[in-house]
């Protein structure tokens, strides 16, 4: 569930609580390159656009021998690092809603705000994600193909070979790439009779330790030939952070609430006020948030 963490908003018409359920069924649908990655939240200090903040990250620990009546120091963990996040993004969707009342009492009147709102934030929060394969050294594949399954193969045994967690794994590619999977002929077998509901359904699921998502956003660099900048990752090779924004000055006449979802760990504000001008409710949804690569060794650009 999430947690509303402030309001100052008048629900006499506009009723927050109602907003705020549609927002999170959107949002938690579209979620998958969000939850791939590490998140950073922090809902009770507002900041504003190009703030950078510092985020701390653990590194490895070694063992230890412990000899008989032998002290053991503490032990700090090699590796670690502060990573400055940039909260560069600041993104907003406005709209006015002329009839509030029939508008929050059918869902499917609200879907038509808010499924295209938060899904246009969602999309430019996974550009910023996949903006990222240019910092990454490692990569596998090659430009012009298609991935294989063997692809795949080579791109865990890469995160392998770095030591990388074989947990919270993902393969975020295009589709073409996606429907070369479900067409390679090394896999037939395994769907069909592992995972026959891959056929039926079109979904991949897990392969070679990945949560196989597809996107639609994945870079494609124009040359000869173009290329393709799919990326294999653990959860820690890059974070996203998300801040809060502070209520509008009092007296302005507009109104805020501020929503935190623990699952996606995304912070999003609506607004709203009357327009006069339009005889309507404009309501906005914003965000604010910034990205970074965490562990170069975590990531792999998949190329195709």
């Amino acid at each position: 569930m999430a947690n509303i963490i402030k309001t100052n908003m008048d629900t006499i018409g506009f009723i927050p609580e109602i907003w705020a359920n549609e927002i999170l069924r959107v949002l938690r649908a579209n979620s998958d390159i969000i939850n791939a990655i590490a998140r950073d939240s922090d809902f009770d200090t507002p900041q504003e656009r190009g703030d950078v903040i510092n985020i701390t990250y653990p590194g490895t620990f070694a063992v230890q021998n412990k000899a008989e009546d032998t002290a053991i120091s503490p032990a700090a963990p090699s590796g670690g690092a502060k990573v400055a996040v940039a909260l560069s993004q600041y993104k907003t969707v406005d709209f006015l809603v002329e009839d509030l009342a029939r508008t929050q009492s059918r869902q499917d009147l609200m879907e038509r705000y808010t499924e295209p709102a938060v899904s246009a934030i969602i999309e430019n929060i996974a550009s910023a994600v996949h903006a990222l394969y240019s910092g990454f050294s490692q990569s596998v594949g090659a430009s012009g193909t298609d991935i294989t399954a063997a692809t795949v193969r080579t791109a865990g045994r890469a995160l392998d070979t770095a030591k990388v967690p074989r947990r919270n794994r993902s393969l975020i590619v295009s589709s073409k790439d996606y429907y070369s999977l479900l067409g390679d002929s090394n896999l037939q077998s395994y769907f069909a009779n592992a995972a026959p509901d891959t056929m039926r359904d079109g979904l991949v699921g897990r392969l070679y330790g990945f949560d196989v998502y597809l996107s639609q956003l994945v870079p494609v660099v124009t040359g000869s030939p173009d290329s393709t900048k799919n990326l294999a990752l653990h959860r820690d090779a890059a974070i996203l952070a998300f801040r809060p924004l502070s209520d509008p000055p009092a007296g302005s006449g507009a109104q805020s609430m501020t929503i935190f979802d623990e699952q996606t760990g995304v912070v999003m504000r609506v607004l709203s006020q009357y327009d006069m001008s339009h005889r309507g409710l404009r309501v906005a949804i914003d965000c604010l948030y910034g990205v970074a690569e965490l562990r170069d060794a975590a990531g792999v650009v998949v190329l195709a």
